[in-house]
C-alpha cells in the first residue's frame, strides 16, 4: 500500500527507471571491450570494429579492434558513472539527469567513432 503524502515514517526509495538502463547498458559495453582488448575475437562479420579499414588483414583486424575496445572499455566506464550520479538524485531532478545523460552517451560515442576512424586512418599496415 503506497504511503500517505503526509506520512513521515514512511520511507520508499525510489530511483530513475533511466538509471538501471545506463547500469546495463554499462555493463554491456564493458563485458563487450574485454574479448576486443585482449584479442580474443577473430576477423568476423558480426563482432568487433566493423569499418572496412578493420577487414584489410588479420594484423589490422586486432590492432584496431584492441584500440576500439579501450575505447568502448572508457565510454562503459563513463556511462556506469554517469548511472551513479543519476542513482542519487533526487525524483525532482530525473528529468534533467536524462536529458543531460542522453548528453553524455552521444557524445561520448561519438568521440569513440572518431577516435576509432582517425586510429585506423593513421595506422596504415
Amino acid at each position: 500500500m503506497p504511503c500517505p503524502t503526509d506520512a513521515t515514517s514512511c520511507r520508499i526509495i525510489l530511483m530513475n527507471p533511466v538509471v538501471i538502463v545506463h547500469f546495463l547498458a554499462a555493463l554491456v559495453a564493458i563485458v563487450a571491450a574485454l574479448p576486443l582488448i585482449k584479442g580474443t575475437v577473430k576477423m568476423n562479420r558480426w563482432y568487433g570494429v566493423r569499418i572496412p579499414a578493420a577487414f584489410e588483414s588479420e594484423a589490422r583486424w586486432y590492432e584496431i579492434n584492441r584500440h576500439g575496445g579501450r575505447l568502448l572499455l572508457i565510454w562503459g566506464a563513463v556511462i556506469a558513472v554517469t548511472a551513479l550520479v543519476g542513482a542519487i538524485l533526487p525524483r525532482g531532478s530525473w528529468i534533467a539527469y536524462d536529458f543531460a545523460s542522453l548528453a553524455v552517451i552521444t557524445i561520448g560515442l561519438a568521440v569513440v567513432l572518431v577516435r576509432i576512424y582517425r586510429h585506423a586512418g593513421s595506422v596504415r599496415k
